[in-house]
């Protein structure tokens, strides 16, 4: 609590009192540096740049940015095409104010035109304070023991709810299932092609994808990678008739990248009624 409070201090006293003169970047956005340290590590050419951002329109005060909303900072490329020429006057720890030209913003850094309800030519005041500078190494460095850490929660998650369940089957890939209901129908094979309804499921039960009312089914091939790799298998150990419920492992779902609202790494829980097979 004490830290969120400093940091809405921190904003209000740079945008309401800050008396210091704003100077001008090459490329012609104007700062004005709040906090810094010339004996901290600076921010160079083609380093990745962690910092917390609050932006505000200018005219009216309007928020439009706020990384400290969901305490996730933003990472940077100190070469950003608009925010670089600020970044790389900084050092880690800096903490400063600038205004960039709304339009400049979304068109070189967004690849969009300013969206209709900011006005034209508006600014957007900034503060930015730099948390932390990674080199490429050190940045690579980084995703990699963030992908382990998340790996593993994961990982701790499918096996806390696995053990929850009853009547569990694990194939040699990893791919876990539950037969719902069984049934005499036509088996699924490679090459079918099968008519399914479905519900999935993160593993802490928030449903990310379902049939709906106005389609409620779903078609494909099994097997021709039209699907995740966990749904080609699963669907070809079913008949028709039959509902299975699937613990997908990431590896077998969307990977490391996720999809969508499915975060990277995210073992998946499917409910599927299989209600054709030709």
């Amino acid at each position: 609590m004490k830290k969120i409070l400093s940091l809405i201090i921190l904003v209000a006293v740079i945008f309401s009192a800050c008396t210091q003169k704003f100077e001008k970047t090459e490329s012609g956005i104007q700062y004005r540096i709040i906090n810094t340290s010339d004996d901290a590590r600076a921010v160079t050419k083609g380093d990745q740049v962690m910092i917390h951002m609050v932006g505000k329109l200018d005219y009216n005060d309007s928020l439009i940015f706020d990384s400290y909303k969901n305490s996730k900072p933003y990472y940077i490329p100190s070469d950003e095409p608009t925010l670089g020429s600020v970044l790389q006057v900084l050092h880690k720890g800096d903490s400063a104010q600038f205004m960039v030209s709304s339009d400049t913003l979304f068109l070189k850094s967004f690849g969009q035109p300013r969206p209709a309800g900011i006005k034209e030519g508006a600014l957007i005041k900034f503060v930015v304070k730099v948390e932390d500078v990674y080199n490429q190494e050190e940045m690579r460095k980084k995703i990699s023991e963030q992908n382990g850490e998340i790996r593993i929660k994961d990982s701790v998650a499918c096996e806390t709810y696995l053990k929850s369940l009853t009547g569990v089957t694990k194939t040699a890939s990893g791919l876990n299932y539950i037969v719902v209901k069984s049934s005499t129908g036509k088996q699924a094979t490679k090459n079918s092609k099968v008519t399914v309804k479905y519900k999935g499921m993160l593993l802490d039960g928030t449903i990310f994808d379902q049939s709906k009312p106005e389609n409620p089914t779903f078609n494909f091939v099994v097997g021709l990678g039209q699907v995740i790799p966990g749904w080609d298998e699963g669907l070809a150990l079913m008949k028709e008739g039959e509902s299975f419920k699937f613990i997908i492992p990431y590896q077998l779902a969307y990977g490391p990248q996720g999809a969508g609202p499915i975060p990277p790494f995210s073992s998946l829980i499917f409910e599927v009624e299989l209600l054709k097979v030709e």
